[in-house]
């Protein structure tokens, strides 16, 4: 006599579950004034800490879209050229930004939305209470570049 067809017991299989890759997405300016000094926005809500100009990219928004938008909302003014120079990534906060040297159009501003920022000022060190993006990229700059380095002493 035979034993009835029995499998013997498997261990049960664990599957992988897969995490959404999203991560949310900013870009920000790095503007200076002839003088080499670095244009900050001061937030009007939170912690009000100074910031670069910028904010999170909208769904189905082009990143130069969004910078566009951003620039327009908290300086006034309108971008002539825009350039990707550096990258944040925050992986513990789930978020990345990234930073775009920009050169502003000279035109009149248009009036800027008082809500988000509660000032707008030229720095040409980094302030006490800055954001952790400014923070990065303020550091990252002084290490890479100079901002004066293109003008020769007569």
């Amino acid at each position: 006599m035979t034993a009835p067809n029995h499998r013997p017991a498997r261990a049960p299989v664990k599957r992988k579950t897969t995490r959404s890759l999203s991560k949310a997405i900013s870009v920000m300016a790095w503007i200076e004034d002839p003088f080499g000094q670095v244009l900050m926005v001061k937030q009007a809500y939170g912690k009000k800490l100074w910031a670069l100009p910028g904010g999170k990219v909208k769904p189905n928004e082009s990143l130069l879209g969004a910078l566009r938008r951003e620039i327009l909302e908290e300086t006034g003014h309108r971008i002539t050229y825009a350039c990707l120079i550096d990258l944040f990534d925050r992986p513990v906060k789930g978020h990345f930004a990234l930073l775009y040297r920009v050169l502003l159009k000279r035109n009149n501003p248009r009036r800027r939305r008082a809500n988000e920022i509660s000032a707008l000022a030229y720095h040409g060190k980094l302030p006490s209470r800055t954001t952790p993006s400014a923070k990065f990229f303020w550091q990252r700059a002084l290490a890479s570049f100079e901002p004066l380095s293109v003008i020769k002493k007569i």
